[in-house]
């Protein structure tokens, strides 16, 4: 759906929120004005929220926000970022190019298309939970890396030929995102993704950006693995603009929230586990370690 030029999507079935389609990557440049003319049509959805970024200085809105949790890298240049590498951290980057792993710039093309599907479709299952791209096919592969090609760029690891890993970045306002990044678990003794992530901070250095978001906040193991670059916990104001009577009645009592987001953290440390163990049991040969 389309409002003022803008893409929105609406989830939920009695209490319907709308937010951007691309959050993250879109972000209103007038707010006031788009709550505005949402008001003035019939009621779309219940609630409306919308994300404001952190890393530049946005005013403060008249309406009910929560901090949204984003993992951000900032640095002066490359160089400065390297010397505060842990040496380990150093010599897996490193190892990339030891293990003739080629890291460089790639076209969007039916070839690239073909090494993603390999690589999406290694494993049903990544960082303990089911991959939503294994299994898509070629054209579903190929559209969805075709989002946002005026301001993206892609980076395929190669070895002996063969597709390893990629990223695809967006480049936004003195920031630059990982729309995607993944490696072949097969290839996992290649530090392919630490090669990736460096990788990232050099482009940011050539193309003088300070910044670079890597998904949301975690502290778990892909949380770590970010953690060891220097990427912090960035909190970025969430928007929720009520559009109806039920809208209002929906903030008040909370329930905008997923019932994951009321439960307490150790229950979810505890789920978590029990669905690493299932996973374990019936794809013993795809769980990543």
């Amino acid at each position: 759906m389309r409002v003022a030029d803008v893409e929105l999507t609406i989830s939920g079935r009695f209490l319907k929120i709308a937010k951007l389609r691309h959050e993250w990557f879109e972000y209103l440049e007038d707010p006031l004005g788009f709550v505005a003319a949402l008001r003035s049509r019939h009621p779309i959805a219940d609630v409306f929220m919308f994300l404001q970024e952190s890393h530049y200085p946005r005013p403060s809105l008249p309406f009910h926000h929560e901090l949204s949790d984003a993992s951000v890298l900032t640095f002066n240049t490359y160089e400065d970022w390297w010397k505060t590498l842990h040496f380990k951290v150093r010599n897996k980057a490193r190892k990339v190019q030891k293990t003739g792993v080629d890291m460089r710039r790639v076209q969007l093309n039916d070839d690239f298309v073909r090494g993603v599907k390999g690589i999406y479709d290694e494993s049903p299952i990544r960082q303990d939970r089911r991959f939503p791209h294994f299994g898509k096919s070629f054209d579903v592969v190929k559209e969805d890396l075709s989002s946002f090609l005026d301001r993206s760029l892609f980076i395929g690891a190669y070895h002996e030929g063969e597709l390893v890993g990629f990223m695809k970045l967006f480049e936004g306002r003195d920031i630059l995102r990982t729309i995607h990044i993944i490696a072949k678990i097969s290839h996992r003794d290649k530090c392919v993704m630490d090669g990736l992530i460096a990788k990232a901070v050099e482009i940011c250095g050539e193309r003088h950006i300070r910044h670079l978001h890597y998904g949301d906040w975690a502290s778990r193991g892909l949380g770590a693995f970010r953690a060891k670059f220097g990427f912090e916990r960035h909190d970025c104001p969430r928007y929720f603009v009520p559009l109806s009577t039920r809208g209002r009645l929906m903030l008040a009592l909370r329930l905008h929230h997923s019932f994951k987001q009321h439960m307490p953290q150790d229950w979810i440390d505890r789920v978590v586990m029990l669905r690493r163990k299932w996973y374990a049991i019936r794809y013993p040969a795809n769980v990543e370690s």
